[in-house]
């Protein structure tokens, strides 16, 4: 096995896709619904906020979490329990949320989730985005549509209230969420709270028209490439980190830091990401409106996959 390199801005990735037939909760006539047993439980840590909420009963306990490491429209989020258990591993694996919510599929990563055990973890909106028209290759112009502080759709998921998950020949399954809108906007108000506790003031970020740019991203990834850890390769070992940095206004890193999301057991990197991007990054700042510099956060997601 090989590693790949795969520049996805915001997302920096080393990664392999393979071919799986598709997924769909049709082929099935079955579907296993689970109702919530709990209420939503909010945490906000020192690097991220998660909404959290069990469904089902008993040995069918299943837990539905969602995680942000920087304000975003999108999230990740995990959903585990025994329903899952024989959901396969590098299979097309189907989502939808209800009722004008997000929808879609993605290859499956096995994982597990503590005492849930079997795990489907992914990133998406939870409300279905509008297509824009335009080249998607082109420059996003953030002058007439400021980066600003980017937020969950709280109001638009007030008709979300399910999730569906399903695979070729596997069950699928169904939790009945309950409308999202007050979910999401509790994790509105938490990333806030977590930006200004980084050190960062809500009104100048609000303030931002363009964020920090890595000019020279091919080269960063090459040396985060080289870190992949020899042992990781033999293993087969895979992994998520997320990369958070503050960049002062001359486009210099002040501080990087790493989060582990998901990592094999003993993935040790050769190399720590944070040195590549100190080392090699070169940076233009976040600016405002009027073109002045601003001290803002840089976040980047880095993905190890395997080639096979």
């Amino acid at each position: 096995m090989r590693s790949l390199v795969k520049s996805i801005s915001p997302l920096l990735a080393i990664t392999c896709l393979a071919a799986a037939s598709a997924a769909s909760a049709k082929d099935d006539p079955e579907i296993v619904v689970l109702k919530p047993s709990s209420q939503w439980n909010l945490d906000m840590g020192e690097h991220k906020c998660r909404i959290a909420r069990l469904f089902g009963e008993g040995e069918n306990q299943t837990i539905f979490v969602i995680d942000q490491w920087d304000p975003s429209t999108s999230a990740s989020w995990t959903v585990a329990g025994p329903a899952f258990e024989k959901y396969r591993n590098g299979r097309k694996t189907g989502f939808e949320f209800s009722e004008g919510g997000d929808t879609g599929e993605f290859e499956l990563l096995a994982s597990s989730f503590g005492e849930f055990g079997s795990a489907i973890q992914h990133s998406s909106g939870f409300v279905a985005a509008e297509e824009e028209a335009g080249d998607q290759d082109e420059e996003p112009d953030y002058v007439s549509n400021p980066r600003s502080l980017p937020e969950l759709d709280a109001k638009g998921a007030a008709a979300v209230e399910w999730l569906t998950i399903s695979q070729r020949g596997r069950t699928p399954v169904r939790l009945h969420l309950g409308a999202l809108d007050a979910p999401l906007a509790a994790m509105n108000v938490c990333m806030e709270n977590l930006v200004e506790f980084w050190g960062f003031d809500i009104a100048e970020q609000r303030s931002v028209a363009s964020p920090p740019k890595v000019t020279n991203m091919k080269t960063v990834v090459r040396e985060v490439a080289d870190r992949y850890p020899n042992a990781a390769l033999n293993r087969g070992a895979q992994a998520d980190f997320h990369l958070r940095m503050t960049i002062d206004t001359q486009g210099k890193i002040e501080n990087c830091v790493l989060l582990n999301q998901t990592a094999a057991d003993d993935f040790e990197l050769g190399g720590h990401p944070c040195t590549a991007f100190e080392r090699y990054a070169k940076i233009e700042p976040a600016r405002d409106a009027a073109g002045q510099p601003v001290r803002t956060y840089l976040t980047n997601r880095i993905v190890y996959r395997m080639v096979r």
